[in-house]
């Protein structure tokens, strides 16, 4: 097992922080089995209990980062959504932000697909927001569909499904017409004339690609 000196430098704050960046940085490289607990908290520079007053095990922090990462694109959804009320284009506003999530930070995306076990759950708090996207464009009549469990799975399916799809790729091979489609394929599942989901999905590609840029500016050409 290689070892690692301390890194005091991610301790930016707190140490539960400094144990999410050292465990997201080890198992973005490497993955979640091929990371010890000694490896992460000898990077993130405390001592080995300090990582079981915050984590029960590997597992726990890995879902601690995979959710801080749905998380992070939740928030920023909320920021584009405000430039329009239709409910079509706020989907494939998020569908366009996980998709492009894959293209431009695999290890993250790979974390988050895989690293979820509550993913698909109707509840879940971190699906609370699509869930009210598909309520208000059912309830306006811009979706179809008989059951919104079921049109939840579905959606999350086609993320999850995308993502694993262009991480199965060689990196720069990813077309835009690969994420154009698998969006355009979505909102046609949820009701939307096949031209009007054409154009709703080029549209929400666009709206991500003016917004005010992530950490890695997204660039799917």
């Amino acid at each position: 097992m290689s070892t690692l000196t301390g890194y005091r430098g991610l301790r930016r704050t707190t140490s539960r922080e400094a144990l999410l960046a050292a465990a997201a940085e080890l198992m973005g490289k490497r993955g979640l089995a091929d990371v010890s607990i000694d490896e992460i908290v000898a990077r993130a520079g405390v001592a080995k209990g300090t990582f079981y007053n915050h984590f029960k095990d590997k597992q726990d922090i890995a879902h601690h980062i995979a959710l801080g990462i749905r998380y992070e694109i939740r928030d920023r959804i909320g920021m584009l959504k405000l430039r329009s009320n239709d409910p079509a284009l706020h989907l494939a506003i998020a569908l366009s932000l996980f998709l492009s999530l894959a293209v431009e930070s695999p290890q993250r995306a790979r974390m988050l697909v895989t690293l979820l076990s509550d993913a698909t759950a109707l509840g879940a708090p971190m699906n609370a927001r699509v869930r009210m996207t598909l309520e208000a464009g059912q309830a306006s009549g811009r979706f179809l569909f008989p059951s919104l469990e079921a049109a939840l799975v579905f959606v999350l399916g086609i993320v999850a499904g995308g993502v694993q799809s262009i991480l199965e790729r060689p990196q720069n091979t990813v077309r835009e017409d690969l994420v154009l489609n698998l969006i355009r394929h979505a909102l046609i599942g949820l009701g939307l004339p096949a031209a009007e989901a054409a154009q709703t999905a080029t549209a929400g590609l666009a709206e991500i690609s003016v917004s005010d840029a992530p950490e890695s500016p997204i660039d799917l050409k």
